[in-house]
């Protein structure tokens, strides 16, 4: 197998982007850019320097409708979630393209190629809810984690976790946090927010945050963003205009993908 390079790798996100984009757009689905690629169209019209995914989320009505229709027989773009993949084991889905194998070096969980993460956004009715999946995402990082790279504190405190961990799997705490997240139908109560995998209670604002959207550009090519993304993004990381300090410009993410062989 080869190694997809840095290049290859952004340039088939982008390209699971735009499709699922153009999906949406022709389907009449709701979706828009979140989290750190957000954050990379304003502040950068493309990626973060040193981001190495994207990121964007749907209202769950829109993302329960997309999972259930875009994959398509012979299509090597295709979309996983907890109702597609018997062993999946997050809460929110990824769209990735079959010609590629990716590899977390982190964490065990399922394999699949190269990705875009998809986040249902859901109705708030309080931080306790959003602090109660943030401490089960905790748990499903214990759970999945594996020794790559990690100091020997953490190894050991990985250990003792995962020990008390063995009765349930990871699936089960995904869909423990899928259905917290559910609880209040978007558009339901005043509040909402991408609280699937949440940063913290700043996740959560008016509705009215996601009642309409904007195009905004990254990497050169349009896609949308709430019309109130400067109230959600200040909510969750402040002045996010503001560069972090240097040394923290550093990616997030540890992995590894190849091509498969008959590429």
């Amino acid at each position: 197998m080869r190694a997809v390079t840095s290049e290859e790798l952004k340039s088939i996100q982008l390209d699971l982007l735009q499709k699922t984009a153009e999906f949406c757009e022709n389907n009449g689905l709701r979706y828009f850019l979140c989290g750190g690629t957000l954050i990379g169209a304003i502040r950068h019209k493309g990626y973060i320097p040193w981001d190495d995914d994207i990121d964007i989320a749907m209202p769950r009505p829109d993302y329960d409708r997309f999972v259930k229709t875009f994959n398509q027989p012979d299509n090597y773009y295709q979309v996983v979630n907890l109702d597609t993949t018997p062993d999946y084991a997050y809460d929110f889905a990824k769209v990735y393209d079959n010609r590629t194998i990716f590899n977390e070096l982190h964490y065990h969980g399922t394999t699949f190629g190269v990705n875009i993460d998809v986040f249902p956004a859901d109705g708030v009715k309080n931080a306790t809810q959003v602090n109660k999946i943030k401490m089960l995402h905790k748990v499903l990082n214990t759970k999945r984690a594996n020794y790559f790279q990690r100091t020997w504190s953490k190894k050991i405190i990985n250990t003792f976790g995962k020990l008390l961990l063995l009765p349930f799997s990871a699936r089960q705490i995904a869909i423990w946090m899928d259905n917290e997240a559910r609880k209040y139908a978007f558009g339901s109560v005043p509040k909402a927010g991408v609280i699937a995998n949440p940063y913290g209670p700043g996740e959560i604002v008016d509705k009215s945050v996601f009642d309409s959207d904007v195009f905004v550009e990254f990497e050169g090519r349009k896609f949308r963003a709430p019309i109130g993304y400067d109230t959600w993004l200040r909510n969750i990381y402040g002045d996010y205009m503001q560069l972090p300090p240097e040394e923290h410009r550093v990616p997030h993410h540890t992995f590894a993908a190849w091509w498969k062989d008959n590429i």
